[in-house]
């Protein structure tokens, strides 16, 4: 039985590495790009409207994606009036989304590009639902190649309208409103989601229980939003958009903790899925989170000890000042990913209310924090309010959960892992080589102490891959 789960772990992540990796990394490269090519106050804006759609996409469409996957991978269930429901309230909300336009004239910043945030929004919106259609039917390489496909095309149009065109913000936005447009057709296509016609007559019963689970989520987006973003908006409310684009890119890197780790997350989601109800499911989930602990700490450590470095040859020199908001960030982001790793439990037992008050939780006092340290500290307000947040929405979460699983976090990955993390932060404000060099041995030494952890599970994993590469 163990080998049969590690099996189909350690499958569902290698597709998702796949899918995801190469997508995570070509998107890391173009960092580069947009600092050169656009000015803080620029990239500072094109931030903003990013902003702005991750706010509005949950809200014209019910949130309806995450409901198409979760509801999808039930036994038995109806795929096809499942997409019908999904395709039925994207159409609908793609109409109600056309009041984004009179919105985007009360910002000086977004009204010259109203007409582009609505296309970007919806085809956006289109992309997602038609991968999330993809996963619930468990057609993992089809939606490891679109995520794949999405990339290349972003990159491939940023070089074309940003870089040789000079399209400026306009350029930008073409970019991601073509990638997402060709992706959605794509996915649609594989998903045989154009077999079903666009008509109103679906499950009214599913329909109901699919929107109930979805809806109550869309809170939580935006208690999501409050914690990701509202501090770019109100740094550049308070300060101004080009403290907003150093910020973005100081936030661009701590991310990659989650982006990376959000790989693995997505295969777990399915074996806990799987998982629920066994005879072993709690001790399973925890040996899981043990190894996950080690894993994500680790990488927090290694990009505290190097982001410096790195950021004084990834950027141009005005962004360089990044780093100093970082460390914060680096914090926050390792204990996100061990708090969305926790709030699987929430998705395995339909549990959004679980997901909408840890969200609440944590906007509350991100958005109380910004407001008082923001005017005080600046950039360092914001950074250090986003970092609270997430580590108090895993310990709420940590708590939470005790209802369907207790987690153990009293063992020498965690423990060890966050005493060395918060110390490396000190650490990297002592801009000296021997300050570097401290941090790198904390580094060594926590490497060295978590490999036996690793090595059965790494030699595992790579046998396993073999052979299914093989087949």
């Amino acid at each position: 039985m163990e080998n049969s789960r590690n099996k189909y772990l350690i499958k569902n992540t290698f597709i998702f590495t796949i899918g995801n990796l190469g997508s995570k990394l070509i998107n890391f490269f173009l960092v580069p790009i947009y600092t050169y090519v656009l000015t803080t106050a620029q990239y500072g804006t094109v931030d903003l409207v990013s902003t702005v759609c991750t706010v509005t996409i949950p809200i014209f469409t019910l949130n309806i994606c995450e409901s198409v996957m979760r509801f999808a991978l039930d036994k038995n269930a109806d795929k096809e009036q499942i997409i019908r429901i999904g395709s039925t309230v994207l159409l609908i909300g793609s109409i109600i989304a056309l009041l984004i336009v009179p919105f985007c004239g009360f910002f000086s910043q977004l009204d010259r590009y109203k007409f582009y945030i609505y296309f970007y929004s919806i085809t956006l919106a289109a992309s997602l639902l038609y991968l999330c259609d993809l996963r619930g039917k468990e057609l993992l390489i089809q939606y490891a190649c679109g995520n794949i496909l999405y990339t290349f095309l972003v990159a491939v149009f940023n070089i074309i309208f940003l870089v040789k065109c000079k399209g400026g913000i306009e350029g930008y936005l073409l970019a991601f409103i073509l990638a997402n447009t060709i992706t959605a057709i794509y996915a649609l296509i594989c998903g045989k989601g154009y077999k079903l016609p666009f008509v109103f007559y679906f499950d009214k019963k599913l329909f109901l229980r699919m929107t109930k689970y979805s809806i109550v989520l869309i809170p939580n987006s935006f208690m999501w939003w409050i914690m990701n973003s509202s501090d770019r908006v109100m740094l550049s409310s308070m300060i101004g958009v080009a403290a907003n684009g150093i910020f973005a890119v100081s936030y661009k890197l701590p991310t990659l903790v989650t982006t990376t780790t959000s790989i693995f997350n997505q295969a777990w989601s399915y074996s806990a899925i799987k998982e629920n109800g066994a005879r072993d499911e709690g001790e399973y989930n925890n040996q899981i989170l043990f190894k996950m602990t080690g894993l994500v700490m680790f990488i927090g450590i290694g990009m505290m000890t190097f982001i410096k470095p790195f950021l004084s040859v990834y950027v141009s020199k005005e962004y360089y000042c990044a780093w100093k908001y970082t460390p914060f960030l680096i914090i926050g982001c390792v204990y996100l990913t061990l708090a969305t790793f926790i709030g699987t439990s929430y998705t395995v037992h339909k549990d959004s209310f679980g997901y909408l008050f840890s969200g609440l939780f944590g906007a509350v006092v991100n958005l109380g924090l910004n407001y008082v340290l923001i005017q005080k500290i600046g950039m360092y307000g914001a950074a250090f309010s986003t970092g609270a947040s997430y580590i108090l929405v895993f310990i709420y979460r940590l708590i939470h959960t005790r209802k369907y699983i207790v987690y153990r976090i009293n063992n020498f990955p965690f423990i060890v892992g966050s005493v060395l993390l918060i110390l490396s932060a000190f650490l990297i404000y002592w801009d000296t080589f021997a300050g570097f060099t401290i941090q790198l041995v904390l580094l060594v030494i926590y490497a060295l102490s978590i490999w036996k952890i690793f090595s059965l599970w790494i030699t595992f994993a790579f046998k396993k891959i073999t052979n299914y590469l093989r087949k």
